[in-house]
């Protein structure tokens, strides 16, 4: 799909000195281009002095803060620097999809596009958005989840299927736990669907609840290990790490079916682990998460699938690579 020629290099734009999963899977891509023999470097936006953040030293990335924009090069551009793509006239621009959601959300939309958003026009903007500022403007299309491939399809446009793993520290550390005891308590991350998930939490008074913030990865690790149960009823703009790495974690997974959670190849967990986040369908969450914890030995065998399909993940990503990036 992607026509890769004997001079051409490829530049991977990730945010200096910043960490999370968006970041670090750019990293992966460039470890796993570079491995596979392609000429491949982080190109680090904004300019900074140390641009390599600490987590991400171990993937030994070349990176440069300039280009060389000639129609040999490519430039893959995650979604929240989009809006960039028009200040590189000849390199070609792949945009890679990590999530659907974030692309309306960053604040480097043009101020005129920001007018339409802030009059409360939502629809118009993500029209006036698609056809002003992504169609057209890349040679290529990727997309992190099959959510984002329905999305980008659906505006007339195709794209090819990248995803991602889990590093692979976080999939040994799991391994190394699993006959950890498990505590009665319920996890949540509260950046994600806190309204509603106060709401859950209002009818189960009694339960432990414990957000996931304000933690390194390691403790995430461990939280996770000792708890049974992980909800999340947010967006899921992409598809999101934090249900997988609860999973392998052996934490039962329950779901809104927003985003990318409603599609079984992004979440695959049994569907009736997903609920939609209404308020008549609380009762039927309360009752999913109090059987969850009560027979948590009998639920929890409902998720291996799901939990090796997570650990086949890095091999499926490095095949992804070979059939995406094509030699001439």
């Amino acid at each position: 799909m992607i026509q890769i020629f004997n001079n051409t290099r490829i530049y991977v734009m990730a945010p200096s000195s910043f960490s999370s999963g968006g970041p670090e899977l750019l990293h992966q891509l460039c470890h796993k281009l570079e491995k596979q023999g392609y000429d491949a470097v982080i190109y680090y936006h904004p300019h900074a002095e140390n641009p390599v953040h600490p987590n991400f030293v171990k993937y030994n990335c070349k990176y440069v803060t300039q280009l060389e924009d000639k129609k040999e090069h490519v430039l893959v551009m995650p979604e929240t620097f989009f809006f960039m793509a028009g200040q590189f006239k000849h390199i070609r621009k792949c945009g890679w999809w990590l999530s659907v959601d974030n692309l309306f959300k960053t604040k480097e939309a043009p101020k005129h596009y920001r007018y339409i958003k802030k009059l409360g026009l939502h629809g118009m903007y993500r029209w006036a958005i698609m056809n002003g500022q992504i169609k057209g403007k890349f040679t290529y299309h990727l997309a992190q989840s099959v959510y984002a491939v329905d999305f980008i399809r659906k505006w007339g446009m195709e794209a090819g299927y990248l995803s991602d793993y889990l590093n692979d520290s976080f999939l040994q550390q799991s391994r190394a736990n699993i006959n950890q005891a498990k505590k009665p308590q319920v996890l949540y991350n509260p950046l994600k669907g806190l309204a509603f998930t106060q709401k859950i939490m209002a009818a189960m008074p009694d339960v432990k609840w414990i957000p996931i913030q304000k933690m390194t990865p390691a403790q995430v690790g461990e939280l996770l290990n000792e708890s049974m149960v992980y909800i999340d009823f947010g967006e899921h703009p992409g598809k999101d790490r934090f249900p997988r790495e609860a999973a392998i974690y052996r934490c039962c997974v329950i779901t809104g079916k927003r985003g990318s959670a409603a599609f079984q190849e992004d979440v695959p967990i049994p569907e009736q682990y997903k609920i939609a986040d209404t308020a008549e369908n609380i009762p039927a969450i309360v009752n999913m998460i109090n059987s969850c914890l009560s027979d948590y030995t009998g639920h929890i065998k409902d998720f291996e699938s799901y939990r090796e399909w997570i650990y086949g993940e890095e091999a499926g990503f490095e095949k992804d690579i070979s059939m995406l990036f094509n030699r001439k």
